[in-house]
């Protein structure tokens, strides 16, 4: 597997090490080709786990990663303005990560945390739980509201 920097590399690891031991141990499934997991919440949704390089930053010198974890809530939702003043709406309530679109009417809903050697696994944890809590609850509600369908999350088919 390559990396682009130290900081993504040192973030990989302690991930992986901390998902070898966290709640979600029995459905995690890494990648062999790039820093990436996927792993079920509460047997139903699928959460993707990127560790991506930031590069783009504002410290001179420095390398730095950022941890990207996202679900999809539904698909084939819009994209209608209704559904993304929808959205809109609901992102300023949320705390912490924020629903997303693509063209295809798919909506996501993601979190950032920094990486690298100050990242903190109690942070990481929230980011996990709140990102498949949030996916698993706006599910339905965007389904009944935007006639989309349910992401077919579990059993997983998808080949990493």
């Amino acid at each position: 597997m390559q990396f682009t920097n130290g900081a993504q590399e040192l973030t990989y690891e302690r991930i992986q090490n901390y998902l070898s031991g966290s709640p979600f141990k029995e459905t995690v499934r890494a990648s062999a080709e790039q820093p990436y997991f996927d792993l079920l919440y509460q047997d139903t949704t699928l959460i993707e786990l990127y560790v991506l390089p930031w590069n783009t930053h504002p410290y001179a010198n420095k390398e730095l990663a950022i941890v990207r974890a996202s679900s999809c809530v539904a698909l084939g939702c819009g994209p209608e303005l209704d559904l993304l003043r929808f959205l809109l709406d609901e992102n300023r309530k949320m705390r912490f990560g924020s629903f997303q679109t693509d063209e295809a009417g798919t909506v996501f809903f993601a979190n950032r945390i920094l990486g690298g050697k100050h990242m903190d696994p109690t942070e990481l944890e929230v980011c996990l739980l709140s990102v498949g809590e949030i996916a698993t609850r706006y599910s339905d509600i965007i389904i009944d509201k935007f006639d989309g369908q349910r992401a077919l999350n579990s059993p997983r088919t998808s080949k990493l």
